[in-house]
């Protein structure tokens, strides 16, 4: 069996003018950017089995909707010839970045993500250029990310780190991948900013490039203790991860050299979602909801808040109206390379329940836990995906998030049909 070979880039993708671009995650921001706080990096790592190549993106994004999700991978495809079946774009889910398109109706800088897929693809290149044979080392790391908690109220959330060194044949460093589960949601000014990653940013360069692949974490926020200012929050949970990442890739040695054949699947999904309401329903509670709009004064935020409600009833009545399906078609996608690790690629926010769902299944084929990457957040992202034991506690990501996502809420039945495809494409032959 041959070896594979790896490569890493890391580019920056910060806008030149940030008065240019609206800020992505938050529905209080009715104003472009002040200013930069810090870089946004856009990194890869090349995947390359002779003339065949896989492109993992780790994007200083909150995430990608479709008209931003095929215009960056189309500037990528023409660059290197990949296609869009063969990159993973996942992102950090940063909440100080330009808009992308997850807050439905917020203003797009459509050149910038231009030139950021430009930027991507240039950097895909280096990796590929670069790309060597060597061995990867992975680890499950014994410090976690303890300023973080389940926002919900709920036991469940995962604290843990992963890490994966890649060197080449002759002992250097070349790569490393790391991934955990938070919310970055410190940075809540008006300056650009990859929040708590920017302290990983800090240890990452072209030549030495740190991917962080964002996990379940869809329900998990940042926590401190005592009265801390923006800059010391992101510095304390930077830190957290970045400090055992960088350690643990240090310290991390040569194995045999990765071989085997890369397995890829990628296929647009129908996700079932809630069914629509009657179009009688929903007209009497755009009526309530217009009441609602109309007295607040122009300069009430509640009054921004109602409108993105109004204008999610009369899309669901639009589409009541025409006789289309609420269901939503996303790209799912899984990696593994046999005997190695594997990667689940998935177009939602993922909270920890899914996350730990996927994991599982992953393990009893026969992965170890710490080569197993779960990574939300990736490719088209179309809101929060609730897991089935949540819907009885209801709450913002079961159902209110979807209104800022501009699309229907989701069902227990809509973590069944990702989980099922996933199951299958595990099972399939590669």
């Amino acid at each position: 069996m041959h070896s594979l070979k790896f490569g890493f880039a890391d580019t920056v993708i910060t806008p030149e003018n940030p008065t240019h671009v609206f800020l992505d995650g938050y529905g209080f921001r009715m104003k472009p950017a002040e200013g930069i706080r810090d870089d946004l990096h856009a990194k890869v790592m090349a995947i390359v089995d002779g003339d065949k190549v896989f492109l993992l993106f780790s994007l200083d994004l909150i995430g990608l909707r479709k008209t931003s999700y095929e215009l960056i991978s189309a500037q990528i495809t023409a660059l290197t010839g990949v296609p869009r079946s063969q990159m993973a774009l996942t992102a950090i889910h940063t909440h100080a970045a330009p808009a992308t398109g997850l807050i439905d109706e917020l203003p797009i800088h459509t050149d910038y993500l231009a030139y950021v897929g430009e930027c991507c693809g240039r950097a895909a290149l280096r990796a590929i250029e670069r790309s060597t044979e060597g061995s990867f080392e992975f680890a499950l790391l014994p410090e976690t990310l303890h300023s973080s908690y389940n926002r919900r109220g709920r036991d469940v959330i995962d604290r843990s780190i992963r890490a994966a060194a890649f060197r080449d044949t002759d002992g250097v460093l070349c790569g490393v991948l790391c991934s955990a589960s938070c919310h970055a949601v410190i940075n809540t000014d008006y300056t650009i900013s990859a929040d708590y990653l920017s302290v990983l940013n800090s240890r990452s360069s072209d030549d030495l490039p740190y991917l962080f692949l964002q996990g379940r974490g869809a329900d998990v926020d940042p926590k401190f203790e005592g009265t801390l200012t923006i800059d010391e929050k992101i510095e304390q949970l930077g830190r957290e991860l970045a400090d055992p990442v960088c350690r643990m890739a240090e310290q991390s040695t040569c194995h045999a050299p990765a071989v085997g054949v890369p397995f890829v699947q990628y296929e647009l999904v129908r996700i079932p979602m809630k069914p629509l309401r009657d179009a009688s329903g929903l007209e009497a509670e755009i009526k309530a909801a217009e009441e609602r709009y109309f007295a607040y004064p122009p300069t009430d935020i509640k009054k921004h808040h109602a409108l993105r409600q109004l204008q999610w009833l009369r899309h669901m009545l639009r589409l009541v109206k025409a006789n289309e399906t609420n269901d939503i078609t996303v790209p799912l996608q899984y990696l593994e390379i046999p005997g190695l690790c594997a990667f689940a690629f998935l177009p939602f926010e993922v909270l920890t329940l899914t996350g730990d769902k996927l994991e599982a299944l992953l393990m009893r084929k026969g992965f170890p836990k710490e080569a197993v990457y779960i990574c939300g957040y990736s490719n088209d992202v179309e809101g929060y995906l609730a897991p089935e034991e949540e819907f009885p506690f209801g709450g913002y990501e079961v159902s209110r998030a979807s209104h800022w996502y501009n699309i229907s809420e989701t069902l227990p039945e809509s973590e069944k049909a990702l989980l099922d495809w996933f199951w299958k494409a595990v099972h399939e032959e590669g």
